[in-house]
């Protein structure tokens, strides 16, 4: 075997190791953040004012709403919380978005 040919295998093998960590339920993932509640509680986070430029993200599991991602104060991260109680039609709410 040639030295292009060793490097070509190890450059294919590492590409191979490399997409290997993805995770397997990554659609299972986004298809609860495709939930209708979960789509309606993140339309109100993005038409909230006072959350304007909040990266949140709303997932929904088994009856529970979880919250995550970066807002710059307290009262965002309070607020969010508060619209997602509004909306989660009594679910719990895990609130796990983290202030910078």
């Amino acid at each position: 075997m040639t030295p292009r040919a060793c490097i070509g295998g190890l450059i294919v093998a590492l590409l191979l190791i490399g997409c290997a960590d993805t995770p397997v339920n990554e659609s299972a993932r986004l298809a609860n953040q495709d939930s209708p509640q979960a789509v309606r509680i993140k339309a109100q986070l993005l038409e909230a004012p006072e959350l304007a430029g909040a990266a949140i993200d709303v997932d929904m599991r088994n009856d529970r709403v979880i919250l995550e991602g970066f807002v710059e104060t307290e009262e965002q991260r309070e607020r969010a919380e508060a619209i997602a109680r509004e909306q989660g039609s009594g679910s719990e709410i895990e609130n796990k978005i983290t202030v910078k």
